[in-house]
């Protein structure tokens, strides 16, 4: 199977290393405190993203743990820069001053998200598990402004600072960041073992995204606003837009013409520091391994890859919903939830209209 143009590869997110200085309730990584066996070398690193190359230019985030343990991060992130159009970090900001600060500027990342999950110490602090990482955070965020950085917030939302939001964007504004992501708590990694009172309800992640859009349509000219691990949000845009009577450019809202809410193996992937190839960091589904086959290979004829391209595979809810091709449903709550990576999202409220109950009653 070839990958179709509106198949091409548009971003890949890059686990260097499952090593961190921090460690966080949610992570999806499981993140270690110390050198982890079977990490990519540096020349496998590089190799690999000449296969990557090869298969396209996607925007290129190089993610953890935290990317910055590894000693040979910038001749990693040098070797990528060089072959993609946009490189971008994932950090949490605690290891930055203002000289590595303007080596990440110099070396041509594009732009850096620092993750905060607090609007205060206290919130912060408690969720990621390491007292004054967030006044940590803030200088390594200040650093990255002064070096001229692009910079974006990246804040996963749960029952611990759902309060916040609003206060953690506000302070995203006040120190200068040009993005906002709002990540939804998927269960996976270190998040499987949150009591489940702390994850947001079906409810309370649809007012949330509700929330966010208008904050989105508020801010467009100040700020990029978008929400990650949360399709339905797509559908919360088209019914917002309707109901308000006003057009939406795809690209102002972090749709960059992009057609599914979750894009996970058709247009977004993401490998691991063993090489391990997944649909997205969050659905841990391995369709194949870079050390052992080429990434194009792999990206081009993987058949999970296949099955996530069509979504008229999709099931239950999600199979009959008219907003299936531009929502998808979350694949890797539904994997979590049943096993089944195209099973129907069970954190979305909306039911779709028609025969939904006859059609499920058939299958």
């Amino acid at each position: 199977m070839n990958s179709e143009p509106n198949h091409a590869l548009r971003l890949v997110f890059w686990e260097l290393t499952a090593r961190c200085n921090l460690a966080c309730q949610h992570c999806r990584a499981e993140a270690l405190d110390h050198f982890a066996a079977g990490e990519l070398s540096t020349a496998e690193l590089i190799k690999v993203a000449g296969d990557i190359r090869a298969a396209g230019d996607p925007i290129m985030v190089l993610t953890g743990g935290e990317p910055l343990v590894r000693k040979d991060f910038f001749e990693i992130a040098g070797a990528c820069c060089g072959l993609f159009t946009r490189v971008a970090l994932a950090t949490n900001g605690t290891l930055v001053d203002d000289d590595l600060a303007r080596r990440i500027k110099a070396c041509g990342i594009k732009r850096v998200s620092v993750s905060l999950d607090g609007a205060c110490a206290a919130t912060h602090d408690a969720f990621r598990r390491i007292p004054g990482c967030y006044q940590e955070t803030l200088r390594g965020f200040d650093a990255l402004r002064r070096a001229g950085e692009s910079l974006q917030v990246n804040v996963t939302v749960a029952k611990h600072n759902i309060a916040e939001v609003a206060d953690i964007l506000n302070l995203a504004l006040e120190r200068g960041a040009e993005a906002f992501h709002v990540f939804v708590l998927v269960p996976v990694g270190c998040g499987a073992e949150l009591a489940p009172e702390l994850r947001l309800s079906p409810a309370e992640m649809e007012e949330i995204l509700k929330w966010l859009f208008d904050k989105a349509l508020e801010l467009k000219s100040r700020l990029h606003i978008k929400a990650t691990c949360a399709p339905q949000y797509y559908r919360i845009m088209q019914e917002v837009a309707r109901a308000r009577k006003i057009a939406i450019r795809a690209e102002a809202h972090g749709m960059q013409a992009l057609t599914r809410g979750c894009l996970a193996g058709s247009a977004v992937c993401f490998i691991s520091r063993i090489g391990d190839v997944q649909p997205c960091g969050y659905l841990p589904v391995r369709v194949g391994n870079a050390r052992e086959r080429s990434f194009c290979e792999i990206w081009n004829e993987a058949e999970v890859f296949a099955a996530l391209r069509d979504p008229g595979r999709l099931k239950g809810k999600c199979g009959v919903c008219g907003y299936r091709k531009i929502c998808e449903g979350c694949r890797a709550r539904a994997f979590v939830q049943t096993g089944d990576f195209l099973a129907e999202d069970p954190d979305c409220v909306y039911c779709p209209d028609g025969n939904y109950s006859a059609i499920q009653a058939n299958n």
